[in-house]
């Protein structure tokens, strides 16, 4: 059986990097619905549930930046297992308020909020950390496995979340989600990784400028995070709004859209099973066009098709969500400094993640505005022309799989 394991697994420091965050896609997946129910179950109202879960995400846009400058300029492991001891602690209190029927909505929101603050310091030092545990030439395929794992979280921690809620309780659901993180926290006690070296470890405001003048150094760094942004802010957050709306009025209510999800959440499965073979030799020139294929399951949903053939469209949409993000941030680790690696993460995931809240509030409206179905077709067409429009960078036509000489 040896031989069916991946070789980075055998590799004793990946292989702890990956039980963490493994365990930590588990947790994070395990989150939403259990938030939701509990929220609900304390009595909120829809006004209610929207500020709990805001509360949970605005943390993240806020602090990522900053998360991205901490992982750069200390111990990559210590920021992510003082991330997963704070994150384990919040939902395990969470659970005890629950489970003990002591629990308010305001308290669900407060410890959501710290819980979403430790996520942004955690995602962007697991992002550099890749950079420290394995070989460049290998950061490809690692991302690709941690890639692969998320997804088939996305998939088993719902279902899972879903059935501990309905049988024993949303408080239930949140102390497993706290155990994950404890899982991951315990990983990273194993992991052995050295020290970076840094003669001078530069204040705060200065090591974040320094990150700025190199993010604004790498065209083909702007464009891909202006995309990911333009495609998170008009296509994925519209879908996600509208999505269930269509679904209850049109497809036959809940039980449609999650079939449309599961066909999402498959299609990144594949995708990231793809990712570990797939070697583009210019990857972003992959990674850039790849979107266009959003644009079949926005048309689909806009044009009432059924429930399978939109499942089915859904399969290609989260293939490519998947190489998108496996591309992406194998560029990063191997063509900007690995002491720049958290910062340049920071500062993408930040604008992509603000863009999202800011699709969502202006989807409603918009819907109202000119309809639902153009909004969804408008989408659609934004996912196309993104393509062309990222390609006309040249280094993102140009920018090789591999690290020139002397990088």
């Amino acid at each position: 059986m040896i031989r069916f394991v991946p070789p980075l697994l055998r590799n004793p420091a990946f292989r702890w990097y990956f039980v963490a965050r493994t365990s930590s896609h588990l947790g994070d997946g395990l989150i939403s619905i259990a938030l939701l129910f509990g929220a609900l179950g304390l009595g909120a109202s829809p006004t209610g549930v929207g500020l709990v879960l805001l509360a949970g995400r605005l943390p993240v846009v806020v602090f990522t930046l900053v998360g991205g400058v901490v992982g750069d300029l200390v111990s990559r492991r210590a920021v992510m297992l003082a991330a997963d001891v704070v994150r384990c602690a919040s939902q395990g209190l969470t659970a005890a308020l629950l489970i003990t029927g002591t629990a308010a909505l305001w308290h669900l929101a407060a410890l959501q909020a710290v819980a979403g603050a430790a996520n942004a310091f955690f995602v962007p030092a697991a992002a550099g950390l890749v950079a420290d545990v394995v070989p460049e030439g290998q950061r490809r395929q690692a991302n690709a496995l941690v890639n692969t794992a998320q997804n088939a979280a996305a998939l088993v921690a719902p279902v899972v979340s879903a059935a501990l809620v309905a049988t024993i309780g949303a408080g239930v659901s949140f102390a497993v989600d706290a155990i994950t993180f404890a899982v991951s926290a315990a990983a990273l006690v194993a992991l052995r990784v050295p020290d970076r070296s840094m003669p001078r470890r530069p204040a705060l405001l200065d090591a974040l400028r320094h990150g700025w003048r190199d993010f604004r150094a790498r065209p083909w760094l702007q464009a891909t995070t202006v995309q990911v942004a333009v495609i998170n802010g008009v296509c994925i957050s519209p879908f996600l709004v509208l999505g269930p709306i269509i679904a209850d009025q049109r497809l036959g209510g809940p039980l449609a859209w999650a079939f449309i999800g599961n066909g999402y959440a498959a299609g990144a499965l594949l995708g990231s099973t793809v990712a570990l073979r797939w070697r583009p030799r210019r990857p972003l020139r992959a990674a850039v066009t790849i979107p266009v294929a959003l644009a079949p399951l926005l048309v689909l949903l806009a044009a009432g098709a059924p429930v399978p053939v939109l499942a089915a469209a859904a399969v290609p949409a989260g293939v490519q969500a998947a190489l998108y993000a496996v591309l992406t941030d194998t560029a990063r680790q191997v063509h900007v400094p690995a002491d720049l690696v958290g910062r340049a993460t920071g500062f993408s995931t930040v604008v992509g993640l603000a863009a999202a809240p800011v699709g969502m509030a202006l989807a409603g409206p918009a819907a109202e505005r000119v309809g639902t179905d153009a909004v969804l077709l408008i989408g659609a067409l934004v996912a196309v022309v993104s393509a062309p429009l990222a390609l006309a960078v040249r280094s993102v036509r140009q920018l090789p799989a591999e690290a020139e000489p002397g990088h």
